[in-house]
């Protein structure tokens, strides 16, 4: 059964690829801000900073490969595993009580949890969540469960992610292994061993330097396909008792106008942007009622929000945009109260 479901995520994923691929191709323009001075044109041809940008990437590439910790075979918490530039951390591990009554383990098991820190110095965009993970029990296979801090996370250079696994097991079980795969195409894996109830004290910084060339409220900017005018930031304050933040938590949006300035449909969602507070991933909110998800034809506009779950002491709110998927280039909104 995991094998055609594995499968089946496998052809999935090739088929997004290949539409995104797809919808991405074409000559790009490096997006600007309207208004701005002209910078003096290069003496660099197209083809010549093209192959300048291959290169570098090629020569980024090397170096995470040659900065990789030696990968083991087996892992406890308080280590980390490098690969490729994404260094991951096993931090905490221990068994979980689900204080949801509609979420509870079948007669004779119990939960486990693993905690997880990310940090991404690949030089390029990186991605690690849950399906990622896999449990035995006694060379078993478990099944995975989900809860409001699940790790899933698709993080630019130099961003990084906190975020949990959870796995159902038989309460009497003896040897449990969760496997980490770490190169999907591969098939790499890393075994993490279980130990019960244990915390590494492992602790990591925060960045909550602003980011160069980041938007403000009133600036347009113009890419290639539309032009974006960033409207307002601000906090929301939801009245439905059953969608409200975590402790120590608010929620906070920005809202755009978008305008399709090219010769064929342009999409845009909310789902194609990622929040970082002070350098950590932050989860999406999707309660706002107009929040921003449409398709224009030409010369058409649409407003719409984008909202997210943020820290409260956070000194660093940025929303990124990627508005093209070859060169990985990101709008970045700070967010302003």
């Amino acid at each position: 059964m995991m094998k055609r479901i594995r499968s089946a995520f496998l052809l999935v994923l090739l088929v997004f690829v290949f539409g995104t691929m797809a919808l991405g191709s074409g000559e790009s323009t490096e997006a600007k801000k309207v208004g701005e001075a002209e910078t003096e044109a290069s003496s660099v041809s197209s083809d010549d900073a093209k192959e300048a940008e291959v290169s570098e990437e090629s020569k980024e590439n090397t170096k995470a490969d040659s900065n990789n910790s030696e990968i083991k075979a087996e892992y406890h918490v308080g280590e980390s595993l490098s690969y490729k530039g994404l260094e991951v951390s096993f931090v905490e591990s221990g068994y979980y009580t689900s204080d949801n009554d509609f979420i509870q383990p079948k007669d004779g098991n119990q939960y486990i949890r693993l905690q997880v820190h990310v940090d991404n110095k690949s030089g390029s965009d990186k991605s690690v969540s849950v399906y990622d993970f896999y449990c035995y029990a006694d060379g078993y296979e478990c099944e995975k469960s989900y809860f409001d801090d699940d790790l899933s996370a698709s993080l630019s250079d130099g961003r990084s992610a906190d975020g949990a696994v959870y796995f159902e097991i038989p309460q009497d079980a003896k040897d449990i292994e969760i496997e980490y795969e770490y190169d999907l195409f591969a098939d790499k894996k890393a075994k993490i061993i279980f130990e019960g109830d244990k915390s590494s004290g492992m602790s990591f910084e925060t960045n909550t330097s602003q980011s160069e060339d980041t938007y403000h409220v009133g600036d347009i900017i113009e890419t290639k396909d539309v032009l974006i005018t960033y409207l307002k930031a601000a906090e929301y304050e939801s009245d439905n008792s059953f969608m409200t933040p975590k402790d120590g938590y608010r929620y906070v949006y920005i809202e755009l106008e978008v305008e399709n300035t090219s010769d064929s449909d342009q999409s845009v969602s909310y789902f194609s942007f990622n929040c970082y507070a002070d350098g950590q991933s932050c989860d999406g909110f999707y309660g706002m009622e107009d929040g921003l998800s449409t398709t224009l034809s030409p010369g058409r506009k649409a407003k719409g929000t984008i909202a997210f779950e943020v820290p409260i002491d956070a000194q660093t709110i940025e929303i990124e945009y990627e508005d093209n998927v070859w060169t990985q280039n990101k709008l970045i909104f700070l967010y302003e109260d």
